[in-house]
């Protein structure tokens, strides 16, 4: 390698990010829907069930939402633990837990037909 060249990765200058996927139907589709993440603290109410982000790896910076695929369906009380909104839910859940309502998450939306294959590039 000469001394004049540069590795490119096609990666963005930092402070410019894409903007996140934002989709309605995703958010509408945890209308209803039991509670993925099922915590020690879920009310397992279905009328209390929303699309909440999960904040991981730095999918998105401070202030700003992950995309709308980076999400679980959580109850009030499941999205307030991972959101850290109160201390008594601290240490009540694991990345396995996250891990486990993406994926459970993912299949649904599948399902549904929110998520489909695509073409490759």
């Amino acid at each position: 390698m000469d001394g004049g060249s540069s590795l490119s990765f096609n990666r963005q200058p930092l402070g410019q990010r894409q903007p996140p996927l934002v989709s309605p139907a995703m958010r509408r589709s945890a209308q209803n829907q039991p509670c993925t993440l099922r915590l020690p603290c879920c009310n397992g109410r279905l009328d209390t069930t929303v699309l909440a982000h999960l904040r991981v790896f730095n999918i998105a910076g401070m202030g700003q939402k992950p995309p709308d695929w980076c999400s679980v369906y959580a109850c009030h009380a499941c999205h307030d633990a991972i959101d850290r909104r109160n201390g008594q839910t601290a240490g009540m859940w694991g990345w396995e837990d996250l891990f486990r309502a993406h994926i459970e998450t993912q299949r649904r939306m599948w399902a549904a037909g929110l998520i489909v294959e695509g073409e490759g590039r």
